[in-house]
C-alpha cells in the first residue's frame, strides 16, 4: 500500500471513528432523555440518581469507542502494528495489565465506576470530603469537580470517594442551614428574647419561616448565647442569608433593650 492510500485509509478511519463517537453520544442522550420524561413523574426522586449512573457510564462508553477508534488507526502503521502484536503475544502482558490496574488512573476509574452504582453521591448533591464542602458538579473518569460556597472548584480524585469519609447533606434533607448566635444579658427573659427573634427571622425572604427556631446556648459571664436557626433551598446564597439573619435578630434585640453590654 503506497503513502497515498495509507494516508487516505487513516483519514477515513478516523473520520469514521469521531462519527461514531458523535453517534453514540447523541444517541445515548437522545435515549436517555426519554426513557427519564417517562419515569420522572413516577419516581422524580431518583432522578438524581439516574442521572449520575447515566453520565459516568456514557464517559466510559465514549472512552471505550473512542480507545477502539484510536488503536484501528494505528493498526494501520507496520510499525505500531508490531509492536502491538508483539506485545499481546507475550508473556509480560498478564503482568503489565496487572500493574496498570492498580496504578492511579484506572484505580480513579474502578472507583468513579463504584461510586456512580453505588451512589453515596449524585450529580448535585452538597457533600463534604477531606474538609471541602460543596455541590457535585461533575463525574469524570478521574475526578469529580465540586463547586464551593465561594464559586471554587475543587478536584477530588475517584479514589479519594471510596477511602474517605463522605458527609451527605442532600439524600436525606435538601436543605441549607443558616444560622447565628446572639449574646444577651442573663436578667433577659429568654421567652421574650425568643419571640422577638422569631418574629423577626421568620420574615427573611428566602427561608423556611416555619423551621426556625431559637435554643439556648452557651453561658458565659453574665451572657447568654442564644442560637438561631432557619432552612433556605440547595441553591441558597448562605453567606448573604446568614448576614441579614444577625441584621434582623439585632434590630429585634436592641429594639427590646435585650443585648448584652
Amino acid at each position: 500500500m503506497d503513502l497515498s492510500n495509507r494516508t487516505t485509509e487513516t483519514l477515513i478511519t478516523a473520520g469514521i471513528g469521531i462519527a461514531v463517537v458523535i453517534a453514540l453520544r447523541v444517541t445515548l442522550d437522545f435515549a436517555y432523555n426519554r426513557y427519564e420524561t417517562r419515569l420522572e413523574r413516577r419516581d422524580p426522586g431518583a432522578v438524581a440518581r439516574r442521572r449520575t449512573t447515566f453520565h459516568f457510564a456514557r464517559r466510559i462508553g465514549v472512552a471505550l469507542v473512542a480507545t477502539i477508534a484510536v488503536w484501528s488507526v494505528l493498526s494501520l502503521y507496520d510499525i505500531t502494528s508490531e509492536i502491538a502484536k508483539a506485545l499481546l503475544a507475550s508473556s509480560a502482558v498478564l503482568a503489565l495489565f496487572a500493574g496498570l490496574a492498580f496504578s492511579t488512573p484506572l484505580s480513579n476509574l474502578g472507583s468513579g465506576l463504584l461510586v456512580a452504582f453505588t451512589q453515596p453521591l449524585r450529580l448535585g448533591d452538597r457533600i463534604t470530603v477531606d474538609g471541602e464542602t460543596g455541590f457535585v458538579e461533575e463525574m469524570a473518569l478521574i475526578y469529580t469537580t465540586l463547586v464551593t460556597d465561594d464559586a471554587r472548584r475543587v478536584f477530588v480524585p475517584n479514589t479519594q470517594l471510596t477511602t474517605s469519609k463522605i458527609i451527605n447533606r442532600t439524600i436525606r434533607d435538601p436543605r441549607r442551614l443558616i444560622s447565628a448566635q446572639f449574646p444577651v444579658s442573663i436578667e433577659t427573659p429568654i421567652d421574650e428574647a425568643r419571640e422577638a427573634l422569631l418574629a423577626s427571622i421568620t420574615t427573611l425572604p428566602g427561608t423556611n419561616g416555619e423551621s426556625a427556631r431559637v435554643l439556648v446556648g452557651d453561658i458565659v459571664d453574665r451572657t447568654v448565647w442564644l442560637q438561631v436557626a432557619t432552612y433556605g433551598p440547595m441553591n441558597a446564597d448562605v453567606v448573604s442569608l446568614v448576614s441579614d439573619l444577625r441584621e434582623l435578630g439585632l434590630r429585634a434585640l436592641r429594639e427590646k433593650g435585650f443585648l448584652a453590654a
